[in-house]
């Protein structure tokens, strides 16, 4: 897996993103601070996704004793993603499932073509 992405800025996580494969599930990320998405995976059984959902929400980056953390909130669910860097480029990784060890990571790329740093 790549390392954790390092001094992601807001402006970085801006724009269309999109998980191919299994997950199949797009995220489109605004300036405001809103969400949207379509088929965000939202369960998983070990062998298929068990769920998905549409819909909107917001988007956090913080950071806190040097660590950064990303969340898109839907309602009072928040939905933490890993930001992690590979050959100049941000993934977002969201780990589908209630157990972390029994899930699937769904890889969510840049779709429009913006580069990271």
């Amino acid at each position: 897996m790549e390392p954790e992405a390092q001094d992601v800025s807001r402006s970085d996580l801006v724009g269309r993103w999109h998980a191919g494969e299994s997950c199949d599930s797009s995220l489109v990320l605004e300036k405001d601070g809103s969400a949207r998405w379509k088929r965000w995976a939202t369960g998983y059984n070990g062998y298929r996704i068990t769920g998905r959902e549409s819909g909107k929400g917001t988007w956090t980056l913080e950071a806190f004793q040097g660590k950064q953390t990303f969340e898109v909130k839907n309602g009072h669910t928040f939905e933490p993603l890993m930001m992690l860097q590979g050959d100049g480029q941000l993934t977002l990784l969201q780990i589908s499932g209630e157990d972390p060890d029994n899930s699937i990571g769904c890889r969510f790329k840049r779709v429009d073509g913006q580069k990271f740093n």
